[in-house]
């Protein structure tokens, strides 16, 4: 399985954001997103739907598509966050159709199978070294014919590959204590195919898969366009190599895979 999530570590960081709505993206990017789930998982986007925000920190992005889908669909989302401190920035900004509430992803208890009509990862399995345990039980507790969406940084990006190496050259120099303050030891930027391996094998089928370049939360900064400047020079590259944004759609098929062939 890998190694473990490092819980305090995600405490500290999250900890530090808990004071402001955690949203990376932009209305343009949420328009792009919504097309594609009409696209390859138009049957999440009518009717009533139970829907799982995995890492939602201060549900930003759930939030979001039960507002923009009023009239065509009725989403009921939870929320759940490793983060105390999240979680009661939810219950002090409450919306109809959106609730939050403490767990752990790596707890297999913390959900009945075949709960959820939909499961959102919007950039929260990259904070697992290892992203297996999580997506084993996110897959649980999707049922059958269920939609699994996973919005990730682009582990397979050279650009991504040396922001993580400066990363780490920073934490060696200037200790954990300083690096914390941007990340955490457990950031892994795994690659598509790591993401498509472990959903197949866990009985889900690929609808869509891409990867996309967005501005992200530091916009505007000398790292931002430090780093725009690599991701224009590496969009040369085929998919998955360029973007530093990966985007996977896929559907629970109605039976899962036996243990034997999982192992």
């Amino acid at each position: 399985m890998g190694r473990k999530q490092d819980k305090q570590r995600e405490l500290e960081l999250f900890d530090v954001q808990r004071d402001h709505a955690y949203d990376l993206l932009d209305d343009a990017f949420y328009r792009f997103v919504e097309d594609r789930l009409h696209r390859y998982a138009p049957s999440a986007m009518t009717g009533v739907q139970k829907v799982l925000e995995a890492g939602c920190g201060t549900g930003a992005f759930g939030r979001h598509f039960v507002e923009a889908l009023k009239g065509q669909a009725d989403w009921n989302v939870t929320g759940v966050d490793l983060a105390p401190a999240m979680v009661e920035w939810n219950r002090q900004h409450p919306m109809v159709g959106y609730e939050s509430r403490v767990g752990d992803l790596e707890d297999e208890t913390l959900f009945p199978p075949a709960t959820f009509d939909v499961v959102l990862c919007p950039m929260v399995l990259h904070h697992f070294p290892s992203p297996s345990k999580t997506i084993e039980n996110l897959v649980s507790w999707l049922k059958p014919g269920g939609t699994f969406y996973i919005m990730e940084p682009n582990g397979s990006s050279p650009v991504h590959k040396l922001s993580k190496f400066i990363r780490h050259v920073i934490e060696k120099v200037m200790g954990l204590d300083y690096a914390k303050r941007f990340a955490t030891v457990n950031e892994t930027d795994h690659s598509m195919k790591c993401y498509v391996r472990e959903l197949t094998m866990r009985g889900c089928e690929i609808s869509h898969r891409e990867t996309r370049w967005i501005k992200g939360a530091a916009y505007g900064s000398w790292i931002w366009w430090a780093r725009h400047i690599l991701y224009r020079i590496t969009s040369v590259l085929p998919q998955p190599y360029h973007g530093n944004l990966l985007l996977v759609i896929a559907r629970k098929k109605n039976e899962t895979p036996c243990a034997s062939a999982m192992g």
